[in-house]
């Protein structure tokens, strides 16, 4: 029987740790940070994106980009990678 219930437990507890999810969608910028961004999406959501140590970005302020990043559970946003959004 413990056996059987460490079998249920141990799977629910890696994939509440580790599991994360990709998202991807066009967003403007609203606020840039030493180490984040704050962005706005076109539902009108607002969210911070920790921009890791290895990338260069530069961004400006209400310009509009396409961004991929992830997010954990229990932590921020992280970006992957943002493209301007040009006509």
């Amino acid at each position: 029987m413990k056996k059987l219930l460490l079998l249920l437990i141990v799977p629910v507890i890696i994939w509440f740790g580790c599991s994360t999810t990709v998202i991807a969608e066009f967003a403007v910028v609203k606020e840039i940070k030493e180490n984040s961004i704050i962005i706005e999406n076109w539902g009108g959501e607002t969210k911070e994106i920790a921009i890791p140590k290895n990338h260069d970005y530069s961004f400006e302020l209400e310009k509009e980009y396409f961004f991929n990043y992830e997010i954990k559970k229990s932590k921020k946003a992280v970006l992957i990678s943002a493209e301007p959004n040009e006509p």
